[in-house]
């Protein structure tokens, strides 16, 4: 018995990253991608927050208190939001990124693999840029990761909800200033 418990044990601990990548994974986890990707990069942690259910839950507690109706566009939007997290990341010896241009971290395949899309890559310089997105069944989107890279900063950004309702409110209520970036 105690063997068997020692396999279930192993085979659970080796499947466990396998189990992240059908979820969205963590600003971690794509850190920790990244620092595989490229050899001799380091990240000092200088901001990182993480609102779950419960945290997203008061957040949008505190702001129906807010008796603005400059703030019901907010209040549209966050209601379909359930989790946030935020990482920023200070670079130290960032390498010339132009060898590794070809090969995709990490990150990117597994993503692929569990259903996300890559929306927009970009490059400028040594500054890749990334945006992800993950849809439901029927199209909606649910899952957003914005990975973004340059010489002095490294920032995740993850968020799940029923965005594609988010985006939608955000632009009703002020379309031109979505159709025209002007605020």
């Amino acid at each position: 018995m105690r063997k068997a418990l020692s396999v279930v044990a192993v085979l659970s601990s080796l499947a466990l990253p396998l189990v992240g990548c059908g979820e969205t994974p963590s600003v971690d986890q794509v850190t920790g991608e990244i620092r595989r990707w490229i050899p001799g990069v380091r990240f000092e942690r200088e901001a990182h927050i993480r609102l779950g259910r419960i945290r997203m839950g008061l957040v949008k507690g505190i702001v129906r208190m807010v008796d603005d109706e400059e703030d019901d566009e907010g209040r549209a939007f966050l209601r379909e939001i359930h989790r946030v997290e935020v990482a920023t990341y200070r670079v130290h010896d960032l390498p010339d990124l132009s060898g590794l241009r070809q090969q995709a971290p990490g990150f990117e395949r597994r993503l692929a693999q569990s259903g996300w899309s890559l929306t927009v890559k970009a490059q400028e310089d040594n500054s890749p840029s990334w945006l992800f997105t993950r849809s439901n069944g029927e199209g909606g989107l649910r899952n957003l990761l914005v990975v973004d890279l340059d010489d002095h900063e490294l920032t995740v950004v993850r968020m799940d909800g029923r965005l594609d309702r988010a985006f939608a409110e955000a632009v009703a209520e002020r379309p031109k200033e979505a159709a025209l970036g002007a605020e």
